[in-house]
């Protein structure tokens, strides 16, 4: 009784937090239809032959592949069915080691420095970019690690990068920071992402927006920077539900190409980016988040999904995000390394994978000893 009494009272506890900060929506949706597709017609498309991005009868932007719409009945359901791996996340004591930045952060490098969940400082070419920076606590959000602010130690940025509008990917009160010490930091999302950055910028904080498969207008000099499609949702108010658009990044350097996934479910996309980058470098992907299927599945890839994704992308070294930092999901938190370790050993690719500590730093090279 005492524990049902616990489920109940965690759901409705849920529901509050729903209804404060809006995740999640009431609509009780079961189907969308894609009605038209659109674009920045100020930027260039790098697909040959791509309608552009898929919207839906009410304007929302959707899934070309997986159209997906959350259902608060489902959350529900989820908190209130209990976890099957309860014991073991309780007894998972193991933890990611979380160090010092301060030398890459200082050095003129070239290098992927992996902050924490979805949040990396990369140096290519030069140029600076921050992708999904959360420092701090953010409201709702339980950390399994605590990890100072780098932000101090940071000297310069160049370019944000946002997947998504998610709460655990585009934090306001970490940008606003940015935008203080950086106002010269240029902005970049998915389409309609401005109207949220154009309230925290700065009056000299640029902020560019596109769709999927677009390439963003950056100087010459400058990595190329194309927003791609992921399987995904966006939400953060009562009445926002997939207004903003969710996206994967490729930054293409002169001699190396990063992707990065944002948040992602499992589906054709990444063969669809191979098509048109067939020579990806780094592939940075989530791993976490992913129990139970049932619920997280259209959302985040497991780490059987993510090597699959890594195969359909044929890319040259896996670095894995998304896992460790924040409880989000029923699994324990060494559980998504595990089973990614283990899948790669039984498909020969151990020596493929690159796992960075928090705070860890990978030196950029072109040249890679690993061929697709």
């Amino acid at each position: 009784m005492r524990e049902w009494l616990g489920r109940i009272v965690g759901a409705l506890a849920v529901l509050f937090i729903l209804l404060t900060v809006g995740w999640f929506w009431i609509d009780q949706i079961t189907d969308v239809k894609i009605v038209r597709y659109t674009s920045n017609d100020k930027l260039d498309t790098v697909k040959p032959g791509w309608p552009g991005t898929p919207v839906d009868e009410d304007g929302n932007f959707v899934n070309y592949e997986h159209p997906f719409v959350p259902r608060l009945t489902d959350l529900v359901r989820w908190r209130l069915s209990g976890n099957p791996f309860k014991d073991d996340k309780k007894n998972d004591t193991r933890r990611i080691e979380v160090g010092d930045p301060s030398v890459f952060l200082a050095s003129n490098d070239d290098g992927i420095l992996w902050l924490g969940h979805a949040s990396f400082f990369i140096r290519l070419d030069g140029v600076n970019f921050l992708l999904d920076p959360i420092f701090g606590e953010p409201p709702f959000l339980k950390r399994y690690v605590d990890v100072p602010t780098p932000l101090p130690m940071i000297r310069h940025v160049d370019y944000v990068l946002l997947s998504h509008d998610h709460r655990d990917h585009t934090d306001e009160t970490t940008l606003k920071q940015i935008v203080e010490k950086f106002p010269e930091a240029i902005f970049i999302g998915g389409l309609e992402m401005h109207d949220i950055l154009t309230d925290w910028k700065t009056p000299t904080n640029q902020v560019g927006t596109g769709g999927w498969f677009q390439k963003f207008d950056l100087p010459d000099g400058v990595p190329q920077v194309i927003f791609v499609p992921v399987r995904h949702w966006a939400r953060r108010g009562l009445f926002d539900r997939n207004k903003r658009l969710w996206g994967g990044y490729v930054i293409k350097g002169h001699s190396t190409s990063i992707y990065f996934g944002g948040d992602s479910g499992y589906g054709r996309h990444y063969k669809d980016v191979a098509e048109v980058f067939p020579t990806i470098d780094y592939f940075l992907i989530g791993i976490g988040a992913y129990e139970p299927r049932w619920f997280m599945e259209p959302n985040h890839n497991s780490p059987s999904d993510a090597l699959n994704a890594f195969a359909d992308l044929g890319a040259k070294t896996f670095i894995p995000m998304h896992f460790g930092t924040f409880d989000l999901s029923d699994e324990p938190p060494s559980a998504p390394l595990r089973e990614l370790m283990k899948g790669a050993a039984e498909n020969g690719l151990t020596d493929r994978i690159k796992v960075l500590n928090i705070n860890e730093s990978l030196e950029l090279t072109g040249e890679q000893e690993n061929d697709k």
